[in-house]
């Protein structure tokens, strides 16, 4: 009762503090300190953002907020057909950025948000806005002896920041005045007072620890190769009440798995899905919805929906040349989408849409949570899943319980089961971001939602018990199917306990027929799971690769450089695929799968 009690002030400050940044962004517009834009007023969104922070206590600063855009209007555009005009900042990046970031303050007094990941297509100012935030930072902020660094991958893209704010600076007469004659040099901003600085940081990163750092503006995260400059950075702070690392990137090429961007998109993504909460981390992504059953890349309105700066910061002519150009050459393609729709070209596609998963979870004509009790299933028959895991993963086992009778409406069940080795619990829900302490205390099916076992490797006693002990007497297991790796003791152990076991190839022609299905059956509604958390964080980071004959399967992320696992997805199917084993055929054909993002 506490937590849903919890839950609901959440979303109530939530939406309070929503409809307080709305209005003040309003009220701004009509003043004129803020440029109202028709991306916001049509009701446009990014493709990501992460749920507004809201702690107990969290507040909006309307003057916080106003303190930032009156700073941004002492300084003047560097190029472009607004060069030479005051820098008004646009309405999508106060409701985006600085709104959230600068005016939800904790009961002390101090910024709630401290990190920021503002991901966007290139030419929406970006760069432009990172010099401005560096420069507020450094010299507006009130920290005294702030140090804030403009960090790239190289010396000369962290320099494209930091040049720009100098300019600003020395553009800017009353922040010319402020820092004097000598503040203002070709690496260095610095106040002659309190000593604050601004100054570019790349790859030096393993000469700058030790920096204490009050902000850091870290651009083109996607061209990072090492992690060196953003440790620094994200560990010079500690010393400081109220610091801010914002990471201002364009999407990569989705090639290179536990790469910096890598490892910090995934972060946002499962913030966005719900499966951790971190107040701390405000998280946004512009971009074009490429698994959208109508997405066209070419059109004049995925352009504009992607580009919140569209025929503002970025010309739409210019969009649509590059749009021109990439749809005569294949060879521009995949540069068009990351570039100017800010789409991850060669990424695994991912499959299903949590908003079909989490329909499943509830009563269709109540929509009110349907839960599943594995008292109610008693004596029933049903398929068994084994996804055996070492120390990083999770072992997973599932029971599958096809329908009993032919009435199309009746669902199927299944009934997940999840084991970690204890030792690695706080390592690997740092690694993940997810709560896997509080599952572990969650109840689920007759036992936590994790179930945890001494040492730093699985402990699969525990899991032959759990089925040969529990699960087998209670109902009708009629075969198991599992991924042979790591499986042969626990396998022939089974077999002596005699529960019928077969191994399921985990390739195309193995997972091709139950993802088909398990597709069909979550759009159809027609499968019950109870909404139990691991197994939706496992659905929500399933990636699908399909191969030249149409086939499908899911893709298993690194374990060593992926946040990211499936394995309660990995057993599903492969329970299953004994039950389609030894299915009638189906009056109809399972349609062919429709991947979603």
């Amino acid at each position: 009762m506490a937590t849903k009690v919890r839950t609901s002030s959440t979303k109530q400050l939530r939406a309070k503090l929503t409809a307080e940044i709305d209005q003040a962004i309003a009220g701004w517009v009509d003043e004129g300190l803020v440029e109202g834009t028709e991306w916001l007023s049509q009701g446009r969104r990014p493709l990501l953002v992460t749920p507004l922070p809201a702690p107990s206590g969290t507040w909006f600063d309307l003057l916080a907020v106003e303190r930032v855009l009156k700073f941004f209007l002492l300084l003047k555009q560097l190029i472009g057909r607004h060069a030479g005009r005051e820098f008004r900042l646009m309405d999508w990046q106060v409701r985006y950025l600085v709104a959230p970031v600068f005016g939800l303050k904790r009961p002390d007094g101090y910024r709630v948000i401290r990190t920021v990941w503002f991901e966007i297509p290139r030419k929406n100012g970006k760069s432009t806005i990172c010099s401005g935030l560096g420069l507020y930072l450094a010299f507006a902020d009130r920290e005294q002896g702030a140090e804030v660094f403009a960090a790239a991958g190289d010396r000369e893209q962290a320099n494209i920041v930091f040049r720009a704010a100098a300019n600003m600076a020395s553009g800017s007469p009353p922040l010319k005045k402020k820092l004097g004659r000598r503040g203002i040099q070709r690496k260095l901003l610095e106040h002659p007072v309190t000593h604050s600085l601004f100054r570019a940081l790349s790859s030096e990163g393993l000469r700058a620890h030790g920096l204490n750092v009050h902000g850091g503006i870290v651009d083109e995260v996607h061209v990072h190769r090492n992690p060196d400059v953003v440790d620094a950075l994200e560990t010079g702070t500690g010393s400081r009440s109220q610091p801010l690392i914002v990471f201002i990137t364009t999407a990569d090429d989705g090639a290179e798995t536990g790469s910096i961007y890598a490892t910090k998109r995934e972060e946002i993504e499962t913030l966005v899905g719900g499966h951790a909460e971190d107040p701390t981390v405000w998280g946004v992504v512009f971009g074009a919805d490429d698994q959208a059953d109508d997405f066209d890349p070419f059109a004049e309105e995925t352009l504009r929906t992607a580009n919140p700066g569209y025929n503002v910061t970025v010309l739409a002519d210019y969009l649509a040349s590059k749009a021109a150009q990439a749809k005569r050459s294949p060879q521009q393609l995949n540069r068009y989408l990351r570039l100017h729709l800010n789409v991850r070209t060669k990424q695994t596609t991912r499959w299903l849409r949590m908003d079909d998963w989490d329909a499943c979870a509830r009563e269709p004509v109540t929509g009110l949570p349907m839960p599943v009790e594995l008292d109610d299933l008693e004596g029933r028959d049903c398929y068994g899943g084994l996804d055996l895991s070492s120390t990083t993963d999770m072992t997973s086992f599932s029971l599958w319980f096809p329908p009993e009778t032919d009435d199309p409406e009746e669902p199927h069940i299944w009934v997940p089961f999840f084991w970690l080795p204890e030792d690695n619990l706080k390592d690997l829900e740092r690694r993940t971001k997810v709560p896997l302490e509080r599952w572990s205390r969650t109840a689920a099916h007759a036992g936590p939602a994790l179930r945890l076992t001494e040492g730093n490797v699985v402990d699969y006693r525990a899991v032959r018990e759990l089925v040969t002990d529990k699960l087998a007497p209670r109902f009708n297991i009629k075969a198991v199917g599992y991924d042979r790796w790591n499986a042969t003791e626990t396998v022939s152990e089974l077999m002596d306990a005699g529960v019928e076991m077969e191994q399921v190839s985990q390739g195309y022609a193995g997972l091709n027929q139950p993802c088909q299905q398990l597709e069909r059956l979550v759009l159809s509604q027609r499968i019950a799971h109870g909404g139990h958390p691991i197994l939706k964080w496992h659905v929500d980071c399933v990636g699908i690769k399909t191969n030249s004959d149409g086939y499908v399967k899911p893709v298993k992320p690194d374990r060593q450089l992926s946040a990211k696992r499936i394995d309660g997805v990995a057993s599903g199917l492969n329970a299953l695929a004994m039950h389609l084993l030894r299915a009638e055929p189906e009056e109809e054909p399972a349609p062919q799968i429709r991947i979603i993002s």
